[in-house]
C-alpha cells in the first residue's frame, strides 16, 4: 500500500471458494441429516446437521426458469477478497455481472453497492484480505453503501496463509455478528469456500467449510436473516489457478448466490429498506510522542496491527506535502497486543523506540537501531516499573528539552505528574518532578502534548469541542513546569469520524495540526512558526490512508 502517490488498500489478494450449489437457510439445513461440503470428485465430509431453527416459510427454490419471485428493491453488497473482486475471470467481473443479470427480472430496482468499482459493478472485494480485514472495515462500509443484501465469501486467504485456521470459524462468526449488530434486518448470505488445487490448503478449506453451516444456524436461530450458500458445485477443475475460479467456476458461484437469494426472497427475508447503525468511532491509544523512526525530523506513518506488528511508511515529503516510502513490516511484534504499543524516543538518538505499556503503567522498551527506517530493535527490558497509575493515564513527552521522552501521568482533571528521563542509554532512570501542571479545567481526554514553538519542550494543548486548540507553551526548562497561556492558536471545525493529532510533518521542529480520518487519510494544517499565532497553512490531504485511522500512529 502506498499513501500519497498511490495509496493502497491492504496486502494483495488471493482467494477461493466453493462456487455454485444452493443456499441452505438453516431451516433447510436442519432438514438434512448431513451436509456435503467436499468438492465433487473428492470424498465428501459429512457433518451433523445443526439443531433445527424455527421453520422458514416458503417452498424449496424451484428451477430457475420457474421462479416468479420479485422484490421492490435489491441493493446487493458482494463482500470478500479477490474472488469477490473477480480474479481469474476473463472479464475481471467474477460472479457479479452474471448474478446481476439473473437478478434483474426479480427487482424493480437493482444495484450492486460497495466502495470498490470494477467495470461498473460496485462491491467490497479486496484482494489478499483476511477475515480480520473485513471486520476492521465492515461497520464503516455498511452505512456508506446502504445494502439490503450482503453476499459473504471470505476465508480463502486465511486458509492459504495458514493463518490460525482453527480460529478462523470464530473470526467468521464475529464478522457475521458485526453485520447483524449493525443491521439486524439485513439479509446476509454466507457461503462456503470454493476449493483449492493445493492439497494442504484444500484440507484446511474442508475443515473450515464444515463449520460454516453451524455458524449460520446459530445466528438464524436467534432470529437473524442469515442464510447458508453451499459452493460445493465449484470443483478444482473450475479454477484458473490454485485459488481462483475460472469463468465456469464464477458462473457456478453466480448460480449459487442467485438460488440462495431467491430462496431468501421467497421466505420473506428481503426487506426493501434496512436500518443500518452509524459506524462507531474508534481512536488510536494516546501516549505516542514524535513518531519519527528514521531520525530525519519528520513524523512517519505507522500502522500497528492487533498483534503489535508495525508496517511503516517513511515520510519523504520535505515540504510537508507528503510523499511516503513503504518500508514494509519493521517490527513483528513482541506478543503484546497493538493497543499496548507506544512510540517515543527514550535514548536521544532521534528515532522513535517501540514501547509496550502494561496495564499497571510499567514500560518494556525496544530501542530503535534501524537508522534507515527499516527497523532493528534492541530489547532494553523493563525501563519503568510504573507509579501506581494505570496505563490509561500514562503519556510520553519531552518536557525539559533534552530530546528524551519523559514519563507523565495525566490525571482526570488534567493535572500532570512528571518523571523526567535520566537514562541516556535507554535503560531508564527517572527523576520525580512532582506536579508540573495543575490543569486548566479541561478533562484529561481533551489534553495533548506537542512542541508547538520549536523549543524542543512539549507544550500543553487542550482540544475544544468546536475544533479550537488552546495552547499553554512550556517555559520550564528544568522540567518542573512553567506555562504561558497562548490562547487559541488554531481553529478547525471537527468532522464526524476524525481525530486530531499533532506531529511535525515537514521537519521544522514545530508540531503541525493533523486530522486523521477513520479510513486512515490525513489532512494537515502546517504550523506557521514562532509562537504559533500566524496563519496555519492548509496543505490538504497528505496521505490517502493505508489502514483504519485507529491503527495509524504518526
Amino acid at each position: 500500500m502506498e499513501l500519497m502517490e498511490s495509496p493502497g488498500t491492504m496486502p494483495l489478494a488471493q482467494t477461493r471458494r466453493r462456487s455454485a450449489a444452493r443456499i441452505l437457510l438453516p431451516a433447510l439445513a436442519a432438514m438434512l441429516s448431513t451436509l456435503t461440503t467436499g468438492p465433487v470428485g473428492t470424498a465428501a465430509t459429512a457433518v451433523a446437521a445443526p439443531s433445527p431453527p424455527a421453520p422458514v416459510a416458503g417452498p424449496v427454490a424451484a428451477p430457475e426458469g420457474q421462479q416468479k419471485w420479485k422484490v421492490p428493491r435489491l441493493a446487493v453488497m458482494p463482500l470478500g477478497d479477490s474472488i469477490t473482486w473477480g480474479a481469474g475471470s476473463s472479464t475481471g467481473n467474477g460472479y457479479r455481472i452474471a448474478l446481476r443479470d439473473k437478478l434483474a427480472p426479480h427487482a424493480d430496482t437493482l444495484q450492486f453497492v460497495g466502495s470498490v468499482r470494477t467495470n461498473g459493478a460496485d462491491h467490497e472485494g479486496h484482494s489478499g484480505w483476511l477475515i480480520s480485514g473485513l471486520s476492521e472495515n465492515i461497520e464503516r462500509w455498511l452505512p456508506e453503501a446502504g445494502p439490503n443484501v450482503v453476499l459473504l465469501h471470505i476465508g480463502t486467504n486465511d486458509m492459504d496463509l495458514n493463518n490460525d485456521v482453527d480460529g478462523a470459524p470464530a473470526r467468521l462468526g464475529r464478522l457475521i455478528d458485526q453485520i447483524t449488530r449493525s443491521a439486524p434486518d439485513m439479509t446476509l448470505l454466507v457461503s462456503s469456500l470454493v476449493p483449492s488445487q493445493h492439497a494442504e490448503v484444500q484440507r484446511r478449506v474442508e475443515k473450515f467449510n464444515a463449520e460454516v453451516p453451524r455458524l449460520v444456524a446459530e445466528r438464524r436461530n436467534k432470529g437473524f436473516k442469515v442464510g447458508y450458500v453451499d459452493m460445493s458445485a465449484v470443483t478444482p477443475g473450475d479454477l484458473k489457478d490454485r485459488l481462483h475460479p475460472n469463468d465456469s467456476g464464477y458462473a457456478k458461484m453466480a448460480n449459487a448466490f442467485y438460488e440462495g437469494l431467491a430462496r431468501a426472497a421467497g421466505s420473506g427475508f428481503v426487506r426493501e429498506r434496512v436500518d443500518i447503525k452509524p459506524a462507531p468511532h474508534r481512536e488510536a491509544p494516546l501516549g505516542d510522542y514524535e513518531v519519527d523512526i528514521s531520525a530525519d525530523g519528520k513524523a512517519d506513518y505507522l500502522v500497528v496491527e492487533d498483534d503489535g506488528s508495525v508496517h511503516a511508511y517513511v515520510n519523504k515529503g520535505g515540504d510537508g506535502h507528503g510523499t511516503w516510502t513503504d518500508r514494509g513490516i519493521i517490527a513483528t511484534g513482541t506478543g503484546a497486543p497493538g493497543n499496548k504499543v507506544r512510540f517515543a524516543d527514550i535514548n536521544n538518538d532521534g528515532k522513535a523506540d517501540y514501547l509496550v505499556l502494561e496495564d499497571n503503567g510499567s514500560v518494556h522498551a525496544w530501542t530503535n537501531n534501524g537508522g534507515d527506517g527499516q527497523g532493528s530493535w534492541d530489547d532494553q527490558g523493563i525501563i519503568a516499573t510504573g507509579t501506581g497509575a494505570p496505563a490509561s493515564k500514562v503519556r510520553f513527552a519531552d518536557i525539559n528539552g533534552d530530546r528524551k521522552a519523559d514519563y507523565l501521568v495525566l490525571e482526570d482533571n488534567g493535572s500532570v505528574h512528571a518523571w523526567t528521563n535520566n537514562g541516556g542509554d535507554g535503560h531508564g532512570s527517572w527523576d520525580d518532578q512532582g506536579i508540573i501542571a495543575t490543569g486548566t479545567g479541561a478533562p484529561a481526554s481533551k489534553v495533548r502534548f506537542a512542541d508547538i514553538n520549536g523549543d524542543r519542550k512539549a507544550d500543553y494543548l487542550v482540544l475544544q469541542d468546536n475544533g479550537a486548540v488552546h495552547v499553554w507553551t512550556n517555559n520550564g526548562g528544568d522540567g518542573n513546569g512553567s506555562w504561558i497561556d497562548q490562547g487559541l492558536l488554531v481553529t478547525r471545525t471537527p468532522e464526524p469520524g476524525t481525530s486530531i493529532r499533532f506531529a511535525d510533518i515537514n521537519g521544522d521542529g514545530r508540531a503541525d495540526h493533523l486530522v486523521v480520518h477513520d479510513n486512515g487519510a490525513i489532512d494537515v494544517l502546517v504550523n506557521p512558526g514562532g509562537d504559533g499565532r500566524g496563519t496555519w497553512a492548509d496543505y490538504g490531504r497528505i496521505a490517502t490512508g493505508a489502514a483504519p485511522g485507529y491503527r495509524v500512529r504518526i
